[in-house]
């Protein structure tokens, strides 16, 4: 299972693969840095995401946790039902519900 991120200039940061517990701990450190990168706001993008699990709310709140030091906001698109429903479980589903676009 393997997982990567890409991100560009315009806040735009797309994550693709399986999200698991194996993947999250090379992403971790790597979508950290690549949040700080960015001036403004942050879109994370999970249209390339083809599995996750709750580790995928996890790499969440750490780009969120990343941002919170800087200026700009989180987005979330293309957020996975499966996804949605650990954050119903964990009672972030209002939360994550203001970042998604």
């Amino acid at each position: 299972m393997s997982a990567s991120i890409a991100s560009d200039k315009d806040g735009l940061i797309r994550l693709e693969g399986e999200l698991d517990f194996t993947s999250a701990v090379a992403l971790r450190a790597e979508l950290e840095q690549a949040v700080k990168a960015q001036s403004g706001d942050v879109t994370l993008d999970f249209a390339g995401v083809s599995h996750t699990n709750s580790v995928g709310l996890s790499l969440i709140l750490v780009a969120a946790r990343a941002l919170g030091e800087g200026d700009g906001n989180l987005r979330l698109q293309n957020l996975p039902v499966g996804l949605q429903s650990i954050a119903r479980v964990c009672e972030l589903e209002d939360w994550l519900g203001t970042l998604t676009v």
